[in-house]
């Protein structure tokens, strides 16, 4: 309590600009997690729907065929998801190109947010502004809000930026998506591939009756069938 009131009223400033930066750093990232958990997830299963008719009625009956077919399904799937967003941004690129060929001009900023560039929609702080650190406990750290260089105002000359930027951005972060998909559906193959035909007795008692029950009385889950059992624990 004693160091709270010799601090300074900058030094008070620094530290809740720190801590509000901490907090919606970790509410951001947190967020993030959980629709990557939900998207690995929701991808994961869309396995179990293009190998369960396969596996069910042994079509498929070893790992090496497995992995081989899922493999294959999964790369079609992806290359379904990623030809879209590549297309927007080569068609993005390619307008850029063409624009700056046809104006002669190769140094046209795409960011600048005076004239030319998408920051000329956008609000733009000066966070160089030597004013705005101050020293806390040895360490240059900012104090204050930055002055307010631009607000959003619309110019004729940033057109092509207005086109390119969220074109660009759109189709970063759908390919993006596409990735982390393929790489869900991946980690569920493998997983499947040794859950399915790697035979254990963890769990097997011999004297459960439930163990003692047909196979193909068992319930019809894909986690539950293993090809190179029979069909009946009798033959």
């Amino acid at each position: 309590m004693n160091i709270l009131i010799s601090l300074s009223e900058t030094d008070k400033r620094v530290i809740f600009v720190l801590l509000l930066l901490i907090i919606v750093t970790l509410v951001i990232f947190g967020y993030i997690g959980l629709l990557i958990t939900r998207v690995m997830r929701w991808q994961g299963k869309r396995v179990d729907n293009y190998t369960h008719d396969v596996v069910v009625t042994k079509v498929i009956n070893n790992k090496k065929d497995f992995v081989r077919y899922a493999n294959k399904k999964n790369w079609v799937w992806f290359f379904k998801q990623a030809w879209k967003p590549l297309t927007i941004i080569l068609i993005a690129f390619l307008f850029l190109v063409i624009r700056n060929a046809i104006a002669r001009d190769w140094n046209y900023n795409l960011f600048d947010h005076k004239k030319t560039g998408f920051g000329t929609l956008l609000f733009v702080w000066d966070f160089t502004d030597p004013n705005i650190y101050k020293e806390f406990f040895g360490i240059r750290l900012i104090a204050d809000w930055p002055p307010l260089i631009n607000t959003p105002h619309w110019e004729w000359d940033a057109w092509v930026s207005y086109l390119f930027v969220p074109a660009v951005f759109i189709g970063s972060i759908w390919y993006l998506i596409a990735l982390q998909c393929v790489v869900a559906r991946t980690i569920r193959i493998w997983q499947l591939k040794h859950s399915i035909f790697d035979k254990s007795l963890d769990n097997y008692n011999q004297n459960n009756p439930q163990n003692n029950q047909p196979l193909n009385q068992q319930p019809n889950n894909i986690n539950n069938i293993n090809p190179n059992q029979p069909n009946d624990l009798n033959q």
